[in-house]
């Protein structure tokens, strides 16, 4: 009998093809809600709770705080979560999609409610990343999605190494575009999902771009000097993106991406 793994986590990026991801679950017997936005709560609070209590240290009984334990208060709060994360997820397997620097650094966490959660991170090139984010969340200013797309960067960066590896997968949305069929075996191997259901998995990837900003431009590169931006904004792209550019080997110009040492 099928065995898929889950809880399914998708992170990363917004605009880095996501939604495919999360469109090629379904179309394999995964459930799950379109988009999360709840469980990256599980973080704030986290570090809400460690700000409290280092406001206000007291090992004076009298003090109210002093009588509540932190670690217990964090245990109890974050099994209401998951209580109701699974209340509305009754059918298994499901999974989450959540596109959020707070979500991935909630990982640690995540992997104590649910022990047996993957964690499928999909990654974009920044230039390509913030071209598309212009488009679909206009209302932000570019140095905003500069940053943000940096921090989910760096934030994976950082919590991926605390995984172990065979509870993780990265995709490249490029190359969902450019290799559905490799994409769809690697993602299916890794969630265990039989043989006979990865042609209708390769076909979504393959054809459906729920939100693609236009025709074609999911399979579209520009380098840095030709993608249209102001000399301000190219400074502002280079001061927080260059970093994560460098580190996962993305390039600035029409290669996209090199090999990184080691790989």
């Amino acid at each position: 009998m099928e065995s898929m793994r889950h809880p399914v986590f998708i992170v990363g990026s917004p605009r880095s093809g996501t939604s495919a991801l999360a469109d090629a679950m379904h179309s394999c017997g995964y459930n799950g809600f379109s988009e999360g936005n709840f469980l990256s709560l599980l973080y704030l609070i986290n570090q809400l709770i460690d700000r409290h209590y280092g406001w206000f240290p007291s090992d004076n009984k009298k003090v109210l705080l002093s009588n509540v334990d932190k670690y217990d208060l964090k245990s109890k709060l974050f099994e209401t979560f998951r209580a109701i994360t699974n209340s509305l997820n009754p059918q298994e397997p499901w999974f989450d999609k959540s596109g959020t620097p707070e979500m991935i650094l909630a990982i640690p966490i995540l992997c104590k409610l649910w022990p047996g959660a993957v964690f499928v991170f999909a990654k974009r090139r920044g230039i390509e990343n913030l071209l598309s984010r212009m488009v679909k969340f206009p209302r932000h200013s570019f140095e905003y999605h500069c940053a943000n797309w940096a921090k989910n960067m760096a934030s994976w960066r950082a919590i991926r190494e605390k995984i172990a590896p065979e509870c993780l997968i990265e995709v490249e949305q490029l190359r969902m575009v450019q290799h559905p069929e490799d994409v769809t075996r690697e993602l299916c191997t890794f969630l265990g999902v039989s043989e006979s259901k990865w042609p209708a998995v390769a076909k979504v990837i393959t054809t459906n771009r729920p939100q693609e900003t236009a025709a074609g431009s999911a399979s579209r590169t520009s380098s840095l000097a030709a993608c249209g931006w102001s000399r301000e904004q190219i400074e502002t792209f280079l001061k927080h993106c260059e970093p994560e550019m460098k580190a996962y080997g993305y390039t600035l110009d029409e290669r996209y991406s090199v090999p990184l040492d080691g790989a």
